[in-house]
Parts: C-alpha cells; sequence; structure tokens
C-alpha cells in the first residue's frame, strides 16, 4: 500500500510542471497565440498597416522554418486607429477575450502610451517594434521591450549632436506635433541642444495632426532666421510645409525625425525633399541598391504583389525584424514556454538580427532597450543616401538603468 501512494505521490508531483505549462495562457502543444495592435485606419495608418504586413512576413518564414520549438505562431490583429482609447479597448480584448500569450505593438507612441499601464500591472510580455515614448522602457517593467526603434531621449541626444556639429548650426528652428511623438521628440532634441551645445531654438512651433497649413508656424520661423529648421511630424505634412516653405521663399533647410526618413517622403515632397536630412532606424531602406535588400523587396512584394504606391517602407522592415527578435526570444525559453522564461530569454539576446536589412538588438536584465543604434541619411538626387557622420558623445541613456 504504502508502495503504491508514494508511485501516486510521485507521479502528481511529474504532473504539476505539465500541468503548469498547459496552463499558460495562449501556448498550446503545437501552437503559441500572440495578440498585435496598430492604426490600420486613422492618420497614422501608413505605420500599423506596415508594421502588420512586415510583421505576418516574418511569421510565414518562421512557421515554414518549423516554428518554435516545434510550435507555430497565429496572431490576432487590432485596429488602434491611433488612438490610446481604442489602443487599451484593443490590448484589454487581446489579453481577456483572445487569451493571447504575448503582445506586439505596431503603434505610434499616441496609442502605445494608453496601453503601458494596464500590460504592466497584468505582467504580459508586450514588445514595442515602432513607438518611441519614454514609458515603455523609463521607469524600468520587467515585462515591456523596446525594439527597432529607441528611445526618445536617443533621438534628442543624436538630432541635437548632429545639428550642432556636423552643419556648425547655431540657429535653430523647430516645428512639431502635439502629440505625443513628435512633441516627445522636439522636447528631447531641445534639451540636448541646451544641456550639451548651449544652444536654445531661435523658434518652437507647434501644429496639429494632420493640418494642410503651416503657413503661420512658417512666418514665425521665417522671422528668427534659422540656419536650419527641424521638422517632426508626419511625412504628409512634411511635404506640405517643405512645399510652403518653398512660397514663402524659406530656403534653409529641413531636419526631419526619424519616422519621416523613409521613400514616402520623398514620393509627397519631391524636389522639396532635396537636402533633407535625418535618421534611420535601419541600415538599408526599401529601394536601397544592395543585394540583401532587393531580395528581401522581392520576397515582400511575392506576399504582398497588389501592395500600394511607397510600400514597403520601414516600419514593414522594423516590425519583421523584430517578430524575428520575438521569435528568438520564445525560441531560447525553450519548450516550456511561459512569461517567465520568454523575459529570459530575450534579456540573453546579445546583437541578434534576423539579417543585415536589420540593426542589432541586445537586451540585458537591467534594460530592455534592444537599438541605440541610428543611420544618418539625407536626400540626393531624389532618394536617401546615407552620410559620413558619426557621434562623439558618450549616450546617456543606460546610466540611469545602472
Amino acid at each position: 500500500m504504502k508502495r503504491i501512494l508514494s508511485i501516486l505521490a510521485g507521479a502528481a508531483v511529474a504532473v504539476v510542471p505539465a500541468m503548469a505549462a498547459a496552463q499558460q495562457q495562449g501556448v498550446t502543444a503545437d501552437t503559441i497565440k500572440i495578440g498585435a495592435y496598430g492604426p490600420i485606419t486613422g492618420p497614422a495608418a501608413y505605420i500599423g498597416l506596415a508594421g502588420r504586413d512586415g510583421m505576418n512576413l516574418a511569421i510565414k518564414e518562421i512557421n515554414a522554418a518549423g516554428g518554435i520549438n516545434g510550435r507555430k505562431i497565429t496572431v490576432v490583429f487590432e485596429d488602434d486607429a491611433h488612438s490610446p482609447t481604442r489602443a487599451l479597448a484593443a490590448v484589454k480584448k487581446l489579453v481577456e477575450q483572445d487569451q493571447v500569450f504575448a503582445i506586439m505593438s505596431v503603434a505610434g507612441s499616441n496609442a502605445t502610451v494608453g496601453t503601458i499601464d494596464y500590460v504592466r500591472d497584468k505582467g504580459a510580455v508586450m514588445y514595442v517594434s515602432i513607438a518611441s515614448a519614454p514609458p515603455v522602457t523609463w521607469p524600468f517593467a520587467r515585462n515591456l521591450f523596446r525594439g527597432g526603434t529607441t528611445e526618445t531621449a536617443r533621438y534628442g541626444e543624436l538630432y541635437a549632436e548632429y545639428l550642432a556639429t556636423n552643419a556648425k548650426n547655431k540657429r535653430i528652428a523647430i516645428m512639431h506635433g502635439r502629440e505625443e511623438y513628435p512633441r516627445n521628440e522636439g522636447d528631447a532634441t531641445v534639451d540636448k541642444l541646451k544641456n550639451w551645445f548651449q544652444i536654445d531654438p531661435v523658434a518652437r512651433v507647434e501644429f496639429n495632426i494632420n493640418d494642410k497649413d503651416f503657413t503661420s508656424q512658417l512666418i514665425q520661423v521665417q522671422k528668427a532666421n534659422p540656419d536650419v529648421i527641424a521638422f517632426f511630424g508626419n511625412p504628409a505634412e512634411a511635404a506640405i510645409a517643405m512645399r510652403q516653405a518653398r512660397e514663402l521663399g524659406i530656403k534653409q533647410p529641413f531636419f526631419v525625425g526619424s519616422n519621416m526618413v523613409d521613400p514616402s517622403l520623398v514620393t509627397a515632397a519631391r524636389a522639396n525633399a532635396e537636402g533633407v536630412t535625418g535618421f534611420s532606424l535601419i541600415p538599408f531602406l526599401p529601394g536601397a541598391n544592395s543585394p540583401e535588400m532587393k531580395q528581401w523587396e522581392a520576397n515582400w512584394r511575392k506576399e504582398y504583389p497588389n501592395a500600394p504606391a511607397g510600400r514597403p517602407n520601414n516600419f514593414d522592415l522594423l516590425a519583421y525584424g523584430d517578430m524575428h527578435v520575438l521569435a528568438e526570444g520564445m525560441r531560447r525559453a525553450g519548450k516550456n514556454l511561459t512569461t517567465d522564461s520568454l523575459i529570459k530569454g530575450l534579456e540573453g539576446i546579445k546583437d541578434y538580427r534576423v539579417g543585415p536589412v536589420a540593426t542589432p538588438r541586445t537586451f540585458s536584465d537591467k534594460h530592455h532597450i534592444g537599438n541605440l543604434t541610428l543611420v544618418p541619411m539625407q536626400v540626393k538626387g531624389g532618394s536617401w543616401e546615407p552620410v559620413q557622420w558619426q557621434s562623439k558623445r558618450q549616450s546617456d541613456i543606460l546610466s540611469r538603468y545602472k
């Protein structure tokens, strides 16, 4: 009798890990269900549509190669319409109704900030591919990761150093939108211009998302007589502002935020984009004359043969690379895939990238900012070309995590 009880007790102990694994939300014996959200409608649809498609291309490749330790990835995608309220509702649905294992954000900062508190409290892993909003990675939360994009403070460091040192600009005007992302870019740039180089903007003006007339802001900029105009917003807004600037006789060059370092800006602004500078989050832009990019674009176009003009864009590439990084974290987590093992798997990633079309990602148990590398570029002859410039200043970003 004692032997039988001992055997039963041992069997019960052996069953506990299996039951724990089976109870992990979104994970079955042969599937991993993740949730994703981004703007498919509204003023930032160019971000979400590209993020969704780039992510899905990566998932197709991962599943075709055997999946993650024998499991195939499935995804439930929700439209946030670039709204914090809609984004929060979407994430709640993904977690509570769809019962997803982890969340991939291909949303902009405006929407992503609406989900941060909820996701932090729930403890589910959220991997943010595109939004640069500071609350994603600061203050530190163990279940929040930032991928191909970087923290807004890093934009400010690089933008300020480039503007102040490369062209020796002393008179800098700043135009930015009032929503989360462009306002943060403006704040971060102003902060580093002042603290690193003792430069105050000669003008700083704001506008609303989807504005079509920037005349009043440009007149203020014109009166300030800047050396350069730093513009943070969306490509459509920048294209209009550049055209109206030339119509007003403003000849100073434009510097733009990283979300506009994309072929779509050149397409929209045409000749007015010539000479524009900015920083790219990816080493090659779509259309670049490199074998790796040509092969990637061929694969993308095979999957999306009827895509509109201007696609693929840099958000396709960001989400594509980041989905592979999230998959690598799952792979390193092992067969017993849990939230905790995924976090540990991601924190073990160092200089990982799926290929030359992506920048390397590195995480640790101290910080979850995967990328601090940006590439300066300028529009020359109607296309973006790399600029031979390197930062000479040490970033302040990681020092606060020590």
